[in-house]
């Protein structure tokens, strides 16, 4: 390696170091913010085919268009999240109104049981050990219905929470139905007015990256698309084989939730599973475990080389990228970090990161 050929390599290292200090920075404090309008321009962009068409097909104008189809997405998607959400509350609030009540039917009679057991055990042993058992007997009660009661004003508390989170939410939510309103009539206008202030160089970079973007987008979407569709078949079949009532209803369901990113099939059945083994049903409950276990290997053997396999990573690439992305940024990383890894990998594959083919 000659000398220009290190300085090269040293300056080029510290750009990449200012590029990925940035990115930090973007993800980690700037992606929030921005997250509304994200939205909008992505709803916009993905809907501008079904504009063109719908304007085009039935002779309306191409404003009349966008407003009617962006309305009718919102609309659906509002009354389809709404749904879920209402009924995973309100099976919640269920849940936590029943904490109490399982705890007597079901819990201590268990603790009395057992302890009563033991009295008459160690009664022919030693008895007095029968007072030490009843002191901790005692403890122990007073332990359990102190966690109930915890776990009952913890849960509670979020939920608080997050109704209190609910105007900001809301807001963001208007102000991506606004800029998918904007982007949608005016779009060849913005990007033109955008691409007018870049240099030529520049506006090729933009395109490459918007191009790259929206492939990688559809591709993410489809990706996730078929977890869903294997998660609904393994929930299916297993309720099924658990005879669970409506076991393709649930199956759906959960499999729906478990492509939104806070719950996931944990969020639902690991509480099932805890229900159901202080109700007595451990053979039930063992099942629901099997089965949860086999969906959590299955998607995390799949996941990695369905997404990786779609945007160019290899499947230890695209672990690592998701762990620290995870880590690093929560589950906005666990998305945008893979994108940038797979976009600067098409920058090498193109040639465009020619000095490190120097080294």
């Amino acid at each position: 390696m000659t000398i220009e050929q290190k300085k090269n390599f040293i300056i080029n290292i510290i750009y990449l170091g200012i590029i990925t200090g940035i990115i930090y920075i973007f993800i980690k404090h700037i992606f929030v913010l921005i997250m509304p309008f994200l939205i909008g321009f992505i709803v916009a962009l993905l809907l501008r085919p079904a504009i063109h068409f719908t304007a085009e097909k039935f002779h309306i104008p191409h404003k009349a268009a966008a407003i009617l189809l962006i309305l009718l997405f919102y609309s659906i998607s509002g009354l389809f999240l709404s749904w879920i959400s209402l009924y995973c509350l309100a099976e919640i609030k269920d849940s936590i109104a029943r904490i109490p009540e399982m705890y007597v039917l079901y819990i201590e009679p268990v603790i009395n049981d057992l302890f009563t057991i033991i009295e008459e055990v160690s009664t022919d042993i030693d008895p007095s050990i029968v007072s030490v058992i009843q002191d901790i007997s005692a403890f122990l009660f007073k332990s359990v219905d102190s966690l109930v009661s915890k776990i009952s004003s913890t849960v509670i508390q979020f939920i608080s929470s997050f109704v209190s989170f609910l105007p900001s939410l809301f807001l963001g939510i208007v102000f991506a139905i606004i800029f998918s309103f904007f982007i949608a009539i005016d779009y060849n206008k913005i990007i033109d007015y955008i691409s007018e202030k870049f240099k030529p160089k520049t506006q090729s970079f933009i395109n490459e990256v918007k191009g790259f973007a929206t492939e990688i987008g559809l591709k993410y979407l489809k990706a996730y698309l078929i977890l869903m569709g294997i998660t609904f078949v393994e929930l299916a079949l297993g309720l099924t084989i658990l005879k669970v009532d409506r076991a393709v209803n649930i199956a759906a369901l959960i499999a729906v939730i478990d492509f939104l990113p806070i719950l996931g099939t944990g969020g639902i059945i690991i509480p099932w599973i805890i229900f159901e083994v202080i109700k007595g049903n451990l053979s039930f409950a063992f099942g629901l475990t099997i089965l949860y276990l086999i969906i959590t290997v299955v998607r995390n053997i799949l996941e990695p080389k369905l997404i990786g396999g779609q945007i160019g990573l290899h499947p230890i690439v695209m672990i690592i990228c998701m762990y620290i992305g995870l880590k690093s940024f929560g589950f906005a990383g666990l998305i945008i970090l893979p994108v940038i890894i797979a976009f600067l990998k098409h920058q090498y594959d193109t040639n465009k990161f020619q000095y490190f083919k120097q080294v």
